[in-house]
């Protein structure tokens, strides 16, 4: 175990049982939603090639977040 995540459950342990349960459960999320924000390994190959391209289009964040967002 890591010294950062030691000294984040000693913070933790100190909490009252409820918030203990809550650090818990956002714990748990985090990890169990961290499998749906690994590319494949076709995708990491398809972002790798693209990065690669010295030709390639940027936009700007604001602009990539409203195409995902479909706004």
């Amino acid at each position: 175990m890591t010294k950062l995540l030691d000294e984040a459950i000693a913070k933790v342990r100190q909490l009252p049982e409820d918030d203990q349960n809550a650090a818990a459960g956002a714990l748990l999320d985090y990890l169990n939603s961290m499998q749906d924000l690994r590319l494949t390994d076709e995708q990491l190959a398809e972002v790798r090639r693209r990065r690669a391209d010295p030709n390639r289009k940027t936009i700007p964040r604001d602009e990539a977040f409203r195409r995902i967002l479909g706004e």
